[in-house]
């Protein structure tokens, strides 16, 4: 025994009328956020913690990681070398925050240069209004955490020793 299912046009009713249908509207724009990149997990060493702040990493529009490291300016130790009978004597000279922010954003006029010179296998930027170190690694991405983590230290405590030793006269 077939049965036929009774429609609304079979019996004379009229329907929705498409209320309840697809509609395309083209005077509507739908935005949808990109999710964030994440980024990857970098430690600083313990022995180097007291310097940076904040450690933040994030993949840029090229893929590249880029680790972003706000120092704490109080933690910086700029100084230079005494001159006289004992040249290797240090002393902290006073030195301001706008010396340090031209020197080092003179450094990131090359930023390749300057991250070669802290030893990191890629670019280096100093930024002023944050302070905060940048270093995009433009090498193998396909470096384990640890290794990424090790290499951003090693450079960071090179980023120290270089206003450390830099002569401010």
């Amino acid at each position: 025994m077939v049965t036929t299912k009774l429609r609304k046009r079979d019996t004379g009713e009229r329907g929705n009328l498409g209320q309840f249908a697809t509609a395309v509207r083209r005077d509507v724009a739908v935005q949808i956020p990109e999710s964030p990149a994440p980024g990857r997990e970098v430690a600083v060493s313990p022995g180097l913690r007291y310097l940076a702040e904040h450690v933040e990493s994030r993949f840029d529009d090229k893929g590249r990681t880029v680790v972003s490291i706000q120092i704490n300016r109080d933690q910086l130790t700029t100084s230079g070398y005494r001159q006289g009978s004992k040249p290797w004597d240090m002393h902290d000279d006073e030195v301001s925050d706008d010396q340090v922010d031209t020197y080092l954003e003179a450094r990131s006029d090359d930023p390749e240069i300057f991250g070669d010179d802290l030893g990191f296998p890629g670019e280096a930027r100093w930024i002023s209004a944050s302070s905060t170190l940048e270093l995009t690694h433009t090498g193998y991405e396909g470096v384990a955490d640890d290794e990424l983590s090790s290499t951003v230290s090693a450079s960071l405590g090179d980023f120290r020793n270089d206003l450390r030793l830099h002569e401010w006269g």
